[in-house]
């Protein structure tokens, strides 16, 4: 890798040099053209290939389903999927990739952005943090886009749903007794 980014710094500098011999409207030309380097070893985008799901489904929506909240089109599998578990948020991006993977899960929102660790179990990516995690804010601050190794970005709109089962999740302070 070392040796790559030598060879792209050294192209980089011929260009620069190059450059500098040129005069009056040629130099103007020649500072506008674009500077094309080869770059041996690179490994391109298959071509003809989908991006897998579906970017901003229409017809999406959030579904509150006990202590799950769904994202996804009526009668397809949930796009994403966030779920309180003994205090803890998961998260579950449905987007096979290795079984084993690891990578982030990342939640880009206004108020805030979450990466989440998560694995791979061959259909779907999963992880979790503390319900009180203050980085939660990312999905229930306002719409979001969550985006994870293989799946795209997807975007999604905001919803009071997310915010009332991360709330709920949250482990509640023991109550002190009332004197009567």
């Amino acid at each position: 890798m070392r040796d790559k980014a030598g060879w792209i710094g050294a192209g980089l500098l011929l260009a620069a040099l190059a450059l500098t011999g040129c005069s009056g409207d040629d130099e103007q030309a020649a500072a506008a053209a674009p500077i094309r380097l080869q770059l041996t070893g690179t490994a391109h985008a298959a071509s003809g290939h989908a991006m897998p799901g579906k970017i901003d489904p229409q017809d999406g929506r959030w579904q509150r389903k006990g202590q799950t909240a769904l994202y996804g089109e009526p009668g397809q599998p949930a796009l994403l999927k966030i779920a309180c578990r003994n205090g803890m948020v998961e998260a579950v991006r449905n987007v096979p990739s290795d079984k084993g993977a690891k990578a982030m899960l990342s939640f880009v929102g206004y108020r805030g952005v979450l990466r989440l660790p998560v694995d791979n179990n061959g259909a779907r990516w999963a992880g979790a943090l503390p319900a009180d995690d203050r980085n939660w804010i990312a999905l229930t601050g306002g719409p979001f886009y969550a985006t994870v190794a293989g799946g795209g970005k997807v975007i999604f709109p905001a919803s009071s749903v997310l915010g009332d089962l991360v709330e709920g999740c949250k482990p509640q302070a023991p109550q002190a007794p009332v004197a009567a």
